[in-house]
């Protein structure tokens, strides 16, 4: 066994870890693109609200207040985000526009 490819192995997957634990899936190579890496947030926080949605929708039963806790927080997260990008949108295009 190489301890070079266990050890490039093992960084790989902690990089992944990392990602996965924040719903960000795989990271994009090009950053030059600001809008790209936003994205790839924006998409990891709306994964995030569904898990949350779908998590408290399941729990229900067994605990009602973490639940309607959670499916609030999910939905208010959303809405959130939603604004944040919509926001950022018109004042990177304002910013283009010729006066």
């Amino acid at each position: 066994m190489d301890l070079g490819k266990i050890k490039k192995g093992l960084k790989k997957f902690l990089a992944d870890g990392k990602q996965a634990i924040f719903f960000l899936g795989h990271p994009n190579q090009d950053l030059a693109d600001g809008w790209r890496f936003r994205r790839q947030l924006i998409f990891g926080g709306y994964r995030l609200s569904v898990a949350m949605i779908i998590f408290g929708a399941l729990t229900f039963i067994w605990d009602t207040q973490v639940s309607n806790t959670l499916i609030v927080s999910g939905t208010s997260l959303i809405s959130i985000i939603l604004t944040a990008y919509v926001a950022g949108a018109t004042i990177e295009d304002r910013g283009k526009r010729e006066p």
